[in-house]
């Protein structure tokens, strides 16, 4: 069927089209019947229509909505950043003024007191004021307070930027700051030290927070939380748990073998009493057999390498 229904014929008056309806009144009936269906169909084909209309002007309206929210946020954000960057200029003045007086009390000279020799020395005068104080002390020098520091340990290897990696360097780094915090008294000379431990795609995470050369966060906790974020487990105890199922001794040395086991025994969470299925299934055929004649008096799994299987 067309687009729409056509009439037999155009009739140029009624007297024209009375003619042709007596003539063929089937035909003018067929046509009078698709005309009407058609029509019906357009009807609800129009509703069709508006209903949809209705659903686009309400998805409109979201997105206009959701538009406003996004240059709302965008606003805040840029209200904050502002914030931010103001108090960054502040702090950065205040640290400035800080160092400044650093500077100034680590290069100020070492007072020095001038002794009062007389004009005529007694020269048994002398003598006794020398048995009585007797042998002058030595100045105390920067080399002497040098000294009295603590022994440098090693610098720990930079940070592969890897979540393997992650532990040792946390632990090295922590170690390294606690032995000789002396020798880094100030957060910014802790966080100096941590930045030169990484490597370039980790000290990416800290640039942002580096301005004018000083790394403007709190402590160098705060640096290993960043690289726990980027690099750390969000699921340790479950991924702990997972292999401490999938964990076997097989031909290593149990030294080695508990080493790991240990490791994942602490990421895990687990008490002693449910790591003992594991240890158990994991261990040597040899070592089980030995734990079932002669158990542990202690099933402490931190402990272990004590009663007996080490």
């Amino acid at each position: 069927m067309p687009a729409h229904p056509t009439p037999p014929t155009l009739p140029r008056d009624r007297a024209e089209f009375e003619a042709h309806y007596a003539k063929d009144p089937d035909q003018w009936f067929q046509y009078l019947s698709d005309a009407y269906t058609w029509m019906e169909e357009q009807e609800a084909n129009q509703t069709t229509v508006d209903r949809k209309l209705v659903e686009l002007q309400v998805q409109v309206e979201a997105l206009q909505e959701e538009l406003q929210l996004s240059q709302a946020r965008g606003a805040e954000a840029t209200s904050q950043k502002n914030w931010i960057v103001e108090r960054l200029d502040a702090k950065e003045k205040e640290l400035a003024v800080v160092r400044l007086e650093l500077y100034k009390s680590q290069t100020a000279a070492f007072p020095t007191v001038a002794s009062l020799t007389p004009i005529n020395p007694d020269p048994v005068a002398k003598d006794r004021v020398a048995e009585t104080v007797g042998a002058p002390l030595s100045p105390v020098t920067r080399s002497t307070a040098s000294a009295q520091l603590s022994e440098r340990i090693p610098d720990p290897d930079k940070f592969k930027a890897t979540r393997a990696d992650l532990r040792r360097f946390h632990n090295a780094i922590t170690e390294k700051l606690t032995v000789n915090r002396d020798r880094y008294p100030t957060a910014v000379s802790r966080m100096a030290y941590v930045n030169s431990r990484l490597n370039d795609e980790s000290y990416k995470l800290i640039q942002p927070y580096i301005r004018h050369g000083t790394c403007r966060l709190p402590d160098y906790y705060d640096i290993l939380d960043i690289l726990h974020k980027a690099y750390g487990d969000p699921n340790e105890a479950r991924t702990a748990r997972r292999k401490l199922d999938t964990i076997r001794q097989r031909d290593r040395d149990f030294a080695t073998f508990y080493a790991e086991f240990q490791c994942l025994s602490l990421d895990s969470g687990l008490d002693d009493n449910a790591l003992a299925p594991f240890l158990e299934k994991a261990i040597s055929g040899e070592l089980y057999d030995m734990l079932l004649t002669n158990p542990p008096t202690d099933y402490n799994y931190h402990t272990s390498d004590r009663n007996g299987l080490v």
